[in-house]
């Protein structure tokens, strides 16, 4: 089978690989589709090599099923969790996977999704809905997940104003799912293309960072229609990780507001405690989402009809990985999908 490796400094490889046998409480998936995430690019900007196929947003159609696999059938259609976890820590009791201190990641401690075939646990797979399609299930893999779990955890409910800072692949999913929430929703991003993405996606409202200061309009749009509840947000997500967006996060939200902070980057120290404490912000981080709220999300798909392909811009083969890859470096695009 084909399988995409990382050679360092933005270079990549097609190999030919072996089809990998599930072992014992595992899953063979044929890949039907994978999104290329930031984290990917993280590693593959950087300088080492690696002979591991990369890629963790897998979905598609198992193949065969190890020794001890009880649920899962040949021919069905799953999308799988990027984290293993060990099973049987009590973070992984709880299904959070993520914080499990055995944890395994796909396509970094284990062979990934770039490729025809990958090998999953069992309890990883959600089932998918009829009408769910392979390329949602890549988004409830990673991007589309995190995006669900930014709003589990802040308690968006319709009615209410959020503000997406960055309207990149998590960023879009957070659009389509605080507009499948009833919210209402406004974008910002440094990127032209991004904002209009963020509008094909159905943002009410769209602010281009690099024009212009999102700060001022973000709160006058939190004013909303019905009258004058005060200037700012219900609620923030900070997707983008920039210095710039976490610096806006408490100057965007109403008095008592709840922000979520999503994205990875900037280290720097831009938020100070006394303004927390001086709006009555509640601040979250948000790191992926638990195990179980995959199924949560299948369902909510399913029952509003909601699909992230939106947010798609390019789909691409495994054999033109140099090419899809460059481009989601350059971020002047939404989400790339492989369909292997």
């Amino acid at each position: 089978m084909k399988g995409v490796v990382f050679l360092g400094d933005r270079r990549c490889e097609v190999r030919s690989f072996p089809v990998p046998a599930p072992g014992h409480g595992e899953v063979l998936l044929r890949v039907r589709a994978t999104g290329i995430c930031g984290s990917d690019l993280h590693v593959y900007r950087d300088a080492q090599a690696s002979d591991q196929i990369r890629g963790h947003e897998p979905s598609g159609v198992v193949e065969a099923v190890g020794a001890g696999v009880e649920c899962v059938q040949p021919g069905d259609r799953v999308s799988a969790h990027h984290h293993w976890g060990c099973g049987a820590c009590a973070m992984c009791a709880r299904g959070e996977v993520v914080s499990c201190p055995r944890d395994r990641v796909i396509g970094v401690a284990v062979p990934g999704s770039f490729a025809e075939c990958t090998v999953v646990p069992e309890r990883n797979c959600t089932p998918l809905p009829d009408g769910v399609s392979f390329t949602d299930g890549a988004f409830m893999a990673c991007v589309g997940g995190t995006a669900y779990a930014a709003y589990r955890r802040l308690g968006g409910t319709p009615g209410e104003s959020v503000a997406v800072y960055g309207a990149g692949p998590v960023g879009l999913s957070c659009v389509l799912v605080g507009k499948a929430l009833g919210m209402r929703v406004i974008a910002t991003d440094v990127q032209r293309i991004r904002v209009g993405l963020a509008e094909a996606c159905g943002a009410d409202a769209v602010v281009n960072a690099s024009q212009d200061d999102p700060v001022p309009l973000v709160r006058r749009f939190g004013r909303g229609p019905e009258g004058p509840w005060g200037e700012g947000v219900d609620c923030v997500i900070e997707t983008s990780g920039a210095t710039a967006a976490r610096r806006a996060i408490i100057p965007s939200l109403r008095r008592y507001g709840r922000a979520a902070i999503v994205g990875v980057g900037s280290a720097e120290q831009v938020i100070n405690p006394s303004d927390i404490h001086g709006s009555g912000a509640t601040l979250i981080g948000s790191l992926v989402f638990p195990l179980g709220w995959s199924w949560d999300l299948a369902r909510f798909l399913a029952t509003t009809g909601l699909s992230f392909a939106p947010a798609v811009t390019h789909r691409f083969s495994l054999d033109d990985a140099p090419e899809a890859l460059r481009l989601a470096d350059e971020a002047r695009c939404g989400k790339v999908i492989f369909q292997p």
